[in-house]
Formats: structure tokens, C-alpha cells, sequence
């Protein structure tokens, strides 16, 4: 499923807890009525890109490809944030 939004809010998180593992769950806004409103960033791709910070992503567009895992939880398996820029015409 293709999910577009905002992320309102991004946490990092022990799963299972007490493990070493560490994934990052987006909230997110705007992603339309019939959408997940938290997606969970696993693992693996937060070694692939350490820069992955929540305080980095929180207020950021993204666009990503999820799948609901059999847990229940809506599972990111690629992702893309907006690069923080605001575009806004010249003048008053």
C-alpha cells in the first residue's frame, strides 16, 4: 500500500522489548480515512540509513510502501521524507 502524509510524531522502540532491536514508529497526518495513521520503520532500514533520526523526520513529508504484518502492525518496506524545504512565491 502507498501511504502519503505528514509525520506528526516518531519514536524509537525496543521490539521485542528488552532486545537490542530497534525500530521507529511514525504517526502520521493526512494519509486519508481509510489508511494507517502509524507505521513502524523496522530495523534493517534504520541501519541502512543512520540518519534516520525521529527529530530529523517529525514534521516532514514522506511517501512510503507499507504491508501489514501478521501482528497487526503496518510494516515500512521503503520510504522517502520531503526534504525540509518550503517553496513560496516571490513578493508580499
Amino acid at each position: 500500500m502507498q501511504l502519503r502524509g505528514i509525520v506528526m510524531k516518531a519514536e524509537l522502540r525496543e521490539d521485542p522489548q528488552g532486545s537490542d532491536r530497534i525500530e521507529m514508529v511514525l504517526w502520521a497526518q493526512g494519509v486519508g480515512p481509510d489508511r494507517p495513521r502509524s507505521v513502524v520503520v523496522p530495523y534493517e532500514l534504520l541501519l541502512a540509513d543512520p540518519s534516520l533520526d525521529p527529530d530529523a523526520v517529525r514534521g516532514r513529508g514522506f511517501q512510503a510502501v507499507v504491508e501489514q504484518g501478521g501482528d497487526g502492525r503496518w510494516i515500512v518496506r521503503e520510504i522517502g521524507f520531503a526534504a525540509g524545504r518550503a517553496l513560496r512565491p516571490d513578493g508580499p
